[in-house]
């Protein structure tokens, strides 16, 4: 509350102002008339604040009186109080303020707002959260410019080396890891790619697995990661270079060029092209193996638009050394050609774990070793080539000069002779290739009986197995072959005649019995063949119980007549069967055969005239020359003194019959 003597230098503050207003007022010609005319005061309906209703008492204004706005004390705890706004009964005076001292006047409460809150940063939770969101975001500043100042210094760590000898107790140190290698890659690789549970541990630093990896990981400018698509394709495809020694191959092996010697010609694992001419001569751009270019740009590999491989086609290219297993893990591929090189060993089991092959061609190298029986899980596969191991000729050279040779072991002169491969290929577990359409099993050592089982290959179209050891009979069974075209079965051991059945196998086209121990006539079902263009049944084999030794006779093997028949086959154009014990007369029947251009009838017992519609043919197809010769009769005198086995007019080549001799006579 204010003193008595604060009260009273207000009230003199006060008589001073309004004397000044008076002498203001005087100077106005006319009074302004107050905005209260009738007394009363003007409010609004709102109701008031306080708790009971304040009746206020309007006056009229009167310059003389002496009336004065008590200021506003500064306890308003208590608004009756002597001096303030209230009258002594408690009403309140409404008093007239004047505008000229608006700025001046002081007043005497402000208005209360409930729903009003201090000021933000006078709220204690606000700075409380506040200086906890400061040190959050300290914190996460001072981790990552530690991280990155790490980072910029693992190099320098890794290769940093301390001269420290070690408690003779203790165990050997590890040597330090870059990133690469603790990126997962060599993890991904040794569990989703290597075989027969090998790793990387175990691994010599010289073995393809191991330098493949070592390109993966260091040389390989594409730096592939572990989650990459084909990081297992590309590692199969280095281990392939590496395997099959790149830097030796004649198209575009490691760093080489068609004018340099073996060895690197580039520095570094650069992006590298290669030129190749094509079957018509024009040339076309590859990749480089083991160049940093994508696997699907190297040459030989086919891959399809999402860039996976989907063949790999290396024909001809002086690969050298053994097919690794791992190939197996080229998941997607189809077509696998890797004829015409040096390989050595053994087919890997592996391969027939390859979910899509369709096509494996592998002729034409020096493997060897045992069939794997696994193969026959290769249901898919349609194409199965692997013939010419055996005394098949290929020299290549190695990129540190030495030689491999496919007649030997090994590709070694000093392992022995090379037998190709071993094994009954065609048991009775043959009829798994339900999708075969083609088996070239020649020049090998396969051997044992041709099941039954053969028949089930309903799409089976050609069966090139000649050249091998198997023996037994022709089964019944392959007559079900009804799309097969070709049947080689000549040079092996077979002691069999031919099934009466096989006027079933209507597109059959080529037969190849010959150097076989065969016997009985031609079956009549036989010239049911219209499809037949070649007929090779010569030189069945007269062995020797006591020797166990082969060689051809005109004494034994097939018998009996050429039947008239034989006119049906219009496509026939090689009929070859000389050394058997054919008898009879040639028919004239033969000369409806238009397209014939080989006809081997020597060293049989074919007697009489050669028919004129026969002579004829040789105005047509009869007279080309080729290896095999054209048109053999035995029509020179027998045993050099006698009548003419047969008479000929128009044969190319006249034989003794008993002598073996023949001479050209056109």
């Amino acid at each position: 509350m204010a003193t008595e003597e604060e009260r009273k230098k207000k009230k003199k503050k006060d008589k001073k102002k309004k004397s000044r207003r008076e002498r203001e007022a005087t100077s106005d010609e006319e009074r302004v008339p107050l905005p209260i005319d009738h007394g009363e005061a003007d409010f609004n309906n709102e109701t008031s604040a306080l708790a009971s209703p304040v009746v206020v008492q309007a006056c009229e204004y009167d310059p003389t009186n002496e009336v004065i706005p008590s200021s506003i004390p500064e306890d308003a705890e208590n608004p009756r109080e002597e001096g303030g706004l209230f009258s002594e009964e408690g009403l309140a005076v409404a008093m007239v303020v004047d505008t000229a001292t608006e700025d001046e006047f002081i007043y005497a409460a402000i208005e209360y707002d409930p729903d009003s809150k201090p000021p933000l940063h006078k709220n204690r939770r606000f700075r409380l959260y506040t200086c906890i969101a400061l040190v959050i975001v300290m914190s996460v500043v001072v981790v990552v410019v530690v991280y990155i100042t790490k980072s910029a210094k693992r190099d320098e760590i890794v290769n940093l080396s301390v001269d420290y000898t070690p408690p003779p107790t203790a165990a050997p140190t590890l040597a330090p890891t870059t990133d690469r290698e603790a990126s997962g890659i060599k993890e991904q690789i040794e569990a989703g790619v290597l075989q027969r549970g090998a790793t990387f541990q175990d691994l010599d630093k010289n073995d393809p697995r191991w330098l493949a990896l070592d390109w993966i990981l260091f040389n390989d400018q594409m730096q592939l990661q572990s989650n990459d698509k084909n990081l297992y394709q590309r590692y199969v495809m280095a281990l392939l270079a590496y395997s099959f020694d790149s830097l030796a191959w004649t198209y575009c092996g490691e760093h080489r060029e068609f004018d340099a010697k073996f060895g690197n010609v580039t520095e570094e694992y650069v992006v590298e092209n290669c030129t190749v001419l094509d079957m018509t001569g024009d040339e076309e751009q590859h990749g480089v193996w083991l160049s940093s270019t994508p696997e699907c740009g190297w040459y030989g590999a086919i891959c399809s638009s999402d860039d996976v491989l989907r063949g790999l086609q290396l024909i001809g290219n002086s690969l050298i050394g053994e097919i690794p297993p791992e190939i197996s893990q080229l998941r997607f591929l189809q077509y696998l050609a890797f004829n015409g090189n040096c390989l050595y060993g053994t087919i890997p089991p592996e391969t027939s774990t390859m979910p899509n092959l369709l096509s494996l061609e592998l002729q034409g190298n020096g493997l060897s070793g045992y069939m794997p029986v696994e193969m026959y899980d290769a249901t898919k596969l349609q194409l199965l080539n692997v013939a010419m191991q055996y005394d098949y000729s290929y020299e290549c050279t190695r990129s540190n000069g030495t030689k491999v040779y496919t007649l030997f072991a090994r590709g070694d002169p000093q392992n022995g002779y090379n037998w190709g491969l071993t094994g009954n290929v065609l048991g009775n577990q043959t009829n798994r290739w339900q999708s075969m359409k083609g088996l070239h099993l020649f020049h090998n050592s396969f051997s044992g009986e041709i099941a039954d089982e053969i028949g089930e290959l309903k799409y089976l179209v050609f069966l090139r197995a000649h050249s091998n050891q198997f023996y037994g009979l022709i089964p019944s069974g392959m007559t079900q072959l009804k799309k097969v075209r070709e049947v080689y079965l000549h040079q092996n051991s077979l002691w069999s005649d031919i099934p009466p059945d096989i006027g079933q196998m209507e597109d059959l086209e080529d037969i190849r019995l010959g150097e076989n121990r065969m016997y009985n006539p031609i079956p009549e079902s036989f010239y049911n063949l219209v499809k037949m263009k070649n007929v090779w049944l010569q030189d069945t084999l007269d062995c020797s119980n006591v020797t166990n030794e082969c060689e051809p006779s005109p004494d034994v093997g097939f018998e009996g007549t050429i039947q008239t028949e034989i006119g049906n086959l219009k496509e026939l154009s090689q009929l070859i069967l000389n050394n058997n014990p054919f008898n009879g007369t040639l028919p004239s029947e033969l000369g409806n055969c238009e397209k014939l251009s080989i006809l081997h009838i020597h060293q049989t017992n074919i007697e009489g005239t050669i028919p004129k519609s026969v002579c004829l043919l040789r105005d047509k197809m009869l007279n080309i020359e080729t290896d095999t010769g054209i048109f053999y009769a035995d029509c020179r005198p027998n045993n050099k003194t006698g009548d003419p086995w047969i008479s000929c007019s128009c044969c190319t080549d006249c034989c003794d019959h008993t002598t073996r001799v023949c001479i050209a006579d056109d």
